[in-house]
């Protein structure tokens, strides 16, 4: 990490005990004897990995969840000790570093079970499997359950830790598929075990499920809602997680109700690096595209799309100055933004400006993108410093 005397006043601000208070909601809602499992893939929605999985305590985080075997092994060289799933998928090579460095594999089909299978051979395996419930991605189908359960039947020394499945639809109440899923999910289950083969936990719960108290098996897998980013919709109304005593989630089961005190995690600000008066009628960035209606004070911001904040936020995203709402003028560039702060006639050079953060919320953003939360999250980019706050 630089210092602030040798870098620009652009960064990215992490609460860390924002993100020990969503876990600690999380995991005391939960029904008793399920087990929160953090997923902190994509460098934890661009939050920063080690730093989140750091804080991560086993009374309350049973395991740490990633999508590539390289994240686990970043978390495993920066000292973290609890359990890890990688959700895949691997290649056989992979299989044995992850066995070296107790990193437990998520195997979504026979082709990488075979791959598991041998290695089993020769060493003590264990992993969780994944069955395909009606999402289409990854996991087993029931075609592929014979061959599945002859693998497994054919290595004595791989262990089956649980069996898991991911609901495409949870978020939205209202879908009738995620009952469908559910009951998928059992009847695979079911025909496996008539196979000979079972597990001693399953899991298929991902945040909205959590939240909206959906059967959650013997883990769930939290993200999103970590980071105190929505995570339910209902329709075209959206449910907006807050600290109010009063949950904003009607209807959600008692069980779940402790969830909804969800605190966003992340503050992107930046400052005002240049001021100036611009007469009616000038442009202002690149092709024109905006064209001052009246006298206005323009501020230029050392942050761009090379930074993740995305060019189609030009002449549409707002920003915050002094708690007032500034519009984006003229075209995001690869390192400068400019706004109007005419209405803001207090605004000075060095003034912060709030990017993602207080009332501009990553849904905000999000719905101006035409795209979801994570992704306005992951596309910070790493030339973005990421600042710990823990006082």
């Amino acid at each position: 990490m630089s210092s602030p005397r040798d870098r620009r006043p652009t960064w990215a601000e992490i609460d860390l005990r924002a993100f020990d208070r969503n876990v600690a909601s999380i995991a005391s809602s939960l029904p008793s004897g399920v087990k929160l499992i953090a997923v902190l893939k994509a460098n934890a929605y661009g939050h920063g990995a080690v730093e989140l999985a750091q804080r991560c305590q086993p009374g309350k985080v049973a395991m740490i969840a990633v999508a590539l075997l390289e994240e686990a092994l970043e978390l495993r060289r920066a000292g973290i000790a609890l359990p890890i799933l990688v959700f895949g998928p691997v290649t056989e090579a992979q299989v044995a570093i992850a066995l070296d460095h107790q990193i437990t594999l998520g195997v979504p089909g026979p082709e990488e079970l075979q791959f598991v299978a041998n290695v089993a051979k020769e060493r003590d395996v264990a992993i969780h499997l994944k069955i395909d419930s009606g999402m289409g991605r990854m996991g087993v189908v029931e075609t592929e359950l014979p061959r599945v359960a002859e693998l497994i039947q054919s290595a004595p020394r791989l262990r089956i830790d649980a069996i898991y499945t991911h609901l495409a639809n949870a978020s939205d109440p209202d879908d009738p598929f995620t009952n469908e899923q559910i009951a998928r999910f059992d009847t695979l289950v079911e025909t496996l075990r008539e196979a000979g083969i079972d597990a001693p936990k399953h899991h298929l719960a991902n945040s909205p499920a959590t939240l909206r108290g959906i059967t959650p098996g013997d883990f769930v897998r939290v993200g999103l809602a970590l980071y105190g980013a929505q995570a339910l919709e209902c329709g075209s109304a959206s449910y907006r997680l807050s600290t109010a005593t009063e949950s904003p989630l009607r209807g959600v089961t008692k069980a779940v109700a402790g969830a909804t005190a969800l605190q966003s995690v992340l503050r992107w600000r930046t400052e005002i690096v240049r001021l100036k008066e611009l007469p009616p009628g000038h442009a202002i960035g690149y092709g024109s595209t905006f064209r001052t209606a009246r006298a206005s004070r323009i501020a230029t911001l050392p942050v761009g799309y090379a930074d993740g904040y995305n060019r189609l936020l030009s002449n549409r995203g707002e920003v915050l100055v002094r708690g007032k709402r500034a519009p984006v003028v003229g075209r995001v560039s690869m390192d400068l933004v400019t706004i109007d702060v005419t209405d803001v006639p207090d605004a000075s050079l060095g003034d912060e400006v709030v990017l993602l953060g207080d009332e501009i919320a990553v849904e905000e953003l999000a719905r101006k993108l035409d795209t979801i939360s994570y992704e306005v999250f992951c596309q910070i980019s790493s030339r973005v410093p990421r600042v710990y706050l823990d006082a």
